[in-house]
């Protein structure tokens, strides 16, 4: 006589349930909503889950780090486009984005250095062509003005 044994059809304990953050959805809708609280907490939780999909991680780098940006909070926004740039260098958004905020913070050589490799990436990227041209110019006006400025500390 053969013995059947029932198969088990449930979960077994020590086996993870599903994980809700798993759902990089939630932060695509908090950025299409345009709600900065929820691009916060929601591409957080997609950030912080390293089981998530590497291009869900970076998108949600880029739209929290765009908040960051636009509040003010430049350490924060860098951290998180050096962070997408880790995950992914061909990033010529975050290049571009992470220049402009080396720029705010007076850092030319670095903002320059990321306009042009964002350029190399997108050589049709137009914030990133725009940034390069008036910040080569700024420069160039800066350079400009130094033999003058030495000219008139030194009669």
């Amino acid at each position: 006589m053969t013995m059947i044994v029932p198969v088990r059809t449930t979960l077994a304990a020590s086996e993870p349930a599903a994980d809700p953050r798993l759902d990089a959805g939630v932060c695509a809708v908090a950025v299409a909503a345009g709600d900065a609280e929820a691009i916060i907490a929601k591409c957080g939780a997609v950030i912080d889950n390293d089981k998530m999909a590497k291009a869900d991680r970076v998108h949600a780098l880029l739209a929290r780090g765009r908040v960051f940006a636009s509040r003010g909070l430049d350490e924060r926004a860098l951290a998180d486009y050096s962070v997408a740039l880790a995950l992914d260098p061909v990033q010529a958004d975050a290049l571009n984005s992470r220049g402009e905020i080396f720029r705010r913070k007076g850092d030319r050589p670095r903002a320059l250095a990321d306009f042009g490799a964002a350029l190399k990436l997108d050589p049709r990227h137009m914030a990133a062509r725009e940034n390069y041209r008036s910040l080569a110019r700024e420069l160039e006006r800066i350079g400009a003005q130094m033999p003058l400025k030495n000219k008139a500390r030194h009669p």
